[in-house]
């Protein structure tokens, strides 16, 4: 028992003594910082900065090691030992933060620079894409005419490349558009050339059709003029010929409907006689129809009452009263809650 406490107390000496020691080396650091500036944009000073975080940052580790002996030590101290820790930490990463954020500050402005440098290379070789008319071809050439490559750094050299090469395709691209173009216009005058002579031609056939219309029209006319005046006469000598005809059907007419409508008389009171022996005959039927529903409607009552009395006979009253209100008592009953 007593070498366990002399170890444990050993253990917890050491573990002070390398606080204390993590303490001085903190110290030691926190001095020396304060006596360091670097020029984060100088290739030496950028160096020497990283170099000096990587050994803040070994004692940063070495603190964390010294954290997990000294928990080891003793667990009831480990919270203790923890605040400890983060507070050396703390300060430890308050000497890390400003050197680190300038070394962040420094990288992120290259990047902006280059992704800055690698737009302008994508947009030269995008500007020589989806070209379809001369016109624009030129005005590509143009704008490609306004980008400078110079201010490009480490991309001049191939800003200027692929300005080059664009310039190339534009110009060539340029010629042959405007050589298509030229042969399209040329077609299109001698589309429209064979069009102006297909329009004349067929207004001279136009004209010459009329004439010849004309000419058939009054030819047309005279026999019609012809041929109405005999229409004329054989319509007069019809028309004649159906006047008589008229009144000989006309008096004959007269004869068969006086027939006819003593006739229909006959059948009009045969009939009105057939419909009221008919309709006496429906009545009857209506009426045996109507006793015979009557009595249909008293045996389902009765037998509606008889089952009504069965179910109630095996239930209490406010059984009864509970199947009714829940519509279970039997389906011909519901209650209708709007009245209630």
């Amino acid at each position: 028992m007593t070498s366990a406490i002399t170890t444990t107390t050993t253990q917890e000496t050491d573990a002070l003594t390398i606080w204390e020691g993590l303490a001085e080396r903190i110290a030691v650091a926190s001095q020396e910082d304060s006596t360091k500036e670097f020029n984060y944009r100088h290739d030496w000073d950028s160096k020497q900065a990283r170099s000096w975080v990587a050994s803040l940052r070994r004692i940063k580790g070495s603190i964390e090691r010294a954290r997990k002996d000294a928990k080891a030590v003793h667990l009831e101290r480990g919270r203790a030992v923890d605040e400890t820790a983060k507070l050396l930490e703390a300060t430890v990463q308050g000497l890390i933060e400003p050197h680190q954020s300038a070394l962040d500050a420094i990288a992120a402005e290259e990047q902006a620079r280059i992704d800055r440098h690698r737009a302008v290379l994508d947009r030269i070789t995008a500007i020589a894409e989806g070209i379809t008319t001369s016109d624009e071809a030129r005005q590509r050439l143009a704008e490609l005419d306004q980008i400078e490559t110079a201010g490009l750094e480490e991309f001049a050299t191939a800003a200027a490349n692929r300005k080059a090469d664009a310039i190339e395709r534009l110009s060539e691209l340029t010629d042959t558009l405007e050589r298509q173009e030229a042969e399209r216009a040329e077609l299109e005058a001698l589309r429209a050339e064979k069009a102006a002579r297909d329009e004349a031609e067929r207004v001279e056939r136009i004209r010459r059709e009329a004439i010849e219309q004309e000419r058939r029209q009054a030819a047309e006319a005279a026999q019609r003029a012809e041929q109405e005046r005999q229409a004329r006469e054989a319509r007069e000598a019809d028309r004649r010929q159906r006047e008589a005809a008229e009144a000989e059907r006309r008096e004959r007419a007269a004869v068969a409907a006086a027939e006819a409508a003593r006739q229909a008389q006959e059948r009009a009171e045969e009939e009105a006689r057939r419909l009221r022996d008919q309709q006496e005959r429906e009545a009857a039927a209506r009426r045996a129809r109507d006793l015979e529903a009557e009595q249909r409607r008293r045996e389902r009552q009765l037998q509606f009452r008889a089952q009504l009395v069965a179910l109630m006979a095996a239930l209490t009253r406010e059984q009864v009263a509970d199947a009714i209100a829940a519509g279970t008592l039997h389906p011909a009953l519901s209650v209708d809650w709007a009245q209630v």
